[in-house]
């Protein structure tokens, strides 16, 4: 591991961000995904130290020490792996450019001219995709679709009516689209493709084909499996690509490409323009959104779509309440860069005995034996939290990335099987792990990442037998304007809040709860719980991001007008300009 990155957080990493924001404006950093995980070739687990989206193409983005990338300076077999992540980065299709530590403290100037040669003078980032859990664990039957699902079928075959050759499914994941692309694949009859990009991805695709689809012979390409003479053939887009040869350009008459949000990578496209099938559906997760437009071009049109708090609302993922905890600590001095916390800032204020002892006493007080993840902002944090509970005598475990593989499916399985009550997670959910269970969630965790508050959220959203809804716990530290972390109702930009009220429900729901919050009287899902019916605040949902599209950073104005830096300062310090934002990132650093 890096000399210079600790477990908890990177002062490199946010001398880049910082770097990054000078050079593309603060309100594009929030588009550079920390720590992304991707496997490599051998399907080990690995992270990118950012990852970021600009035009249609993933760019990931390494922070080097010179000691940890010398071969004279560390082990043969570090040194190999290192070479090996990278050739793996570049596998997926994506571009991979690197700096040092020392050229970024030394050389800064020189970092961001490169940032904007290879990223482009005007970037078209956009975010990288969704993170609701995988479902799993419903019956597979294809006769007993969901009405979104037949809507979805019915909009297919119409479009083939009208001789359109390719379209995009966007449905939220635990909402069947596999499900539906394979009835759809099925009733159009001909050789089917399906093209993902892990392991995993392919074997599901795989059962749920042979399970919908029993008269054809449905085969595995992927890895040492090449079943490529399958009626059916469910492949890794890395091993048809590796092996286009032993195709015919016609050998399919429909592909479907899951995850398609990834179809604009290069692996992707010499795929898709090699094959010539008569229908190509995309299916894809990521949440509607106005820089959707990559997608579509490859896609040409959206066939049906069901976004998250759409599948809520039919039923398909679970109603979402939320409790607002509002603890004595202050934020509003920590650092931050518009991605993220500064670390080190952010551990000192919130790792203190009263606000942990606080979280112990919430879940105490409020959840008594529900299955409950909290969501910790370190390892050390996580520890703590599982200790005090344990020490309460409550069943609980901590568990993080940093875990050994075989202790955290251990510690997994127990929580799973209910053993243990609760989970205290930091790093969890890189690992693409959910429990359908789980009831409540508490977001113990700051975060100014929208990205990573919506990862969170999505591990309790699975509907499970006798689950009403699932509880978020808000803990809601004080924070200025410009650094406020994340919650359900900035998420979801909700105003007013009751305790225990539905955030996430259906229209019928939510204006019956209204109709008993009126009367004064508690909904019977909050008999349980000690909260007030009329306990009611307004929430302050500024997001500085939101005002700061179509303006431009001071840096960049300096860039376009060719003038000297010294001049603009001295010319905002005297009044003769005037930003139209100032965002204040520290006691002495202020993003104009």
């Amino acid at each position: 591991m890096p000399t210079y990155r600790s477990a908890s957080g990177s002062s490199a990493e946010d001398l880049f961000i910082e770097l990054f924001s000078d050079t593309f404006g603060a309100e594009k950093a929030g588009y550079l995904y920390s720590q992304y995980p991707f496997s490599d070739i051998y399907q080990n687990s690995r992270f990118a130290d950012f990852l970021i989206e600009n035009g249609g193409r993933k760019v990931a983005i390494e922070i080097d020490d010179e000691a940890s990338h010398n071969p004279k300076l560390v082990s043969q077999n570090k040194f190999y792996d290192d070479l090996l992540k990278q050739n793996s980065m570049i596998y997926l299709g994506w571009d991979v450019y690197r700096w040092a530590v020392r050229q970024m403290q030394q050389q800064p100037e020189t970092v961001k001219d490169e940032l904007r040669v290879f990223l482009g003078q005007h970037p078209s980032f956009k975010e990288i995709e969704d993170y609701l859990p995988t479902q799993r664990g419903k019956a597979l039957d294809g006769s007993k679709l969901k009405t979104h699902q037949k809507e979805a079928l019915a909009a297919l075959e119409e479009m083939r009516c009208n001789f359109e050759t390719i379209a995009l499914l966007y449905h939220a994941t635990g909402t069947g689209k596999t499900v539906t692309a394979v009835m759809d694949a099925k009733r159009f009859g001909k050789r089917t493709l399906f093209l993902a990009h892990t392991v995993e991805l392919v074997d599901q695709a795989t059962k749920t084909f042979r399970e919908l689809w029993p008269r054809a012979t449905v085969g595995r390409y992927v890895e040492s499996m090449k079943q490529g003479n399958a009626f059916v053939v469910c492949g890794s887009i890395q091993s048809v690509a590796l092996n286009l040869e032993r195709f015919k350009p016609d050998d399919f008459g429909y592909i479907i490409v899951d995850e398609a949000h990834h179809a604009s990578a290069d692996t992707y496209q010499k795929v898709l323009s090699y094959f010539t099938p008569e229908f190509t559906l995309g299916l894809t997760a990521t949440p509607e959104r106005a820089d959707d437009k990559n997608i579509l071009d490859i896609f040409k049109n959206t066939a049906h779509k069901l976004d998250i708090q759409t599948a809520v609302e039919i039923g398909e993922l679970v109603p979402v309440r939320c409790i607002r905890i509002h603890t004595n600590i202050d934020l509003t001095k920590v650092r931050f860069n518009s991605v993220q916390y500064n670390i080190r800032d952010l551990e000192s204020k919130i790792y203190v005995p009263e606000r942990n002892q606080l979280i112990v006493d919430t879940w105490l007080q409020y959840v008594k034996d529900k299955l409950t993840v909290i969501f910790c902002a370190s390892v050390k944090h996580a520890q703590e939290i599982a200790g005090r509970l344990h020490d309460a005598g409550v069943a609980a475990e901590a568990v993080s990335g940093e875990s050994k593989a075989s202790d955290r499916r251990e510690v997994l399985a127990r929580f799973e099987k209910g053993e243990t009550k609760v989970l205290c997670a930091c790093d969890l959910l890189n690992e693409g792990w959910d429990c359908p269970a789980t009831e409540v969630l508490f977001m113990a965790r700051p975060t100014m990442s929208k990205v990573l508050y919506t990862q969170q959220l999505g591990r309790g959203m699975r509907l499970a037998p006798g689950k009403e809804s699932l509880m978020v716990f808000d803990f809601v530290d004080n924070a200025s304007q410009y650094n406020m972390p994340y919650s359900m109702h900035r998420l979801f930009r909700l105003k007013e809040y009751k305790p225990g009220a539905l955030v996430l429900g259906s229209k019928q729901q939510k204006t019956a709860e209204q109709g008993l919050y009126d009367r004064g009287e508690r909904p019977d899902a909050l008999i349980d719980w000690p909260v007030d019916a009329l306990d009611y605040e307004l929430v302050d949902i500024f997001n500085w991001q939101e005002e700061a599209p179509g303006m431009i950073s001071q840096m960049e104005f300096v860039r376009r007008v060719d003038v000297q830096t010294e001049t603009i300062e001295r010319y905002v310090r005297d009044g003769m300009l005037v930003p139209d934002l100032a965002v204040p990132m520290s006691e002495h650093r202020t993003f104009k």
